[in-house]
């Protein structure tokens, strides 16, 4: 690419995107906000991860701490205007 020398790696990188098609744009936003975004609720999970979290939602479920789902939905539509 010429004159990447003199941009920064931050221009070189925007002026790269702005050349891909808008479908492999889409691709590369989500590899990056799901692998280098912090705090990110869709990040890559482990195994481990997935399993300790199924056993805390069955723990909570058998201590009677869950919602009927059609509540919970109403509940969503209520709180955003849905």
């Amino acid at each position: 690419m010429m004159g990447v020398d003199i941009m920064s790696t931050k221009e070189a990188n925007i002026a790269l995107l702005s050349t891909i098609p808008e479908d492999a744009q889409q691709q590369i936003f989500v590899y990056l906000t799901q692998n280098f975004c912090d705090g990110n609720p869709f990040k890559p999970k482990s195994a481990e991860e997935i399993y300790s979290e199924l056993a805390e939602s069955r723990a909570c479920y058998e201590r009677g701490e869950y919602e009927d789902f059609d509540d919970a939905l109403d509940d969503i539509s209520k709180k955003y205007g849905l």
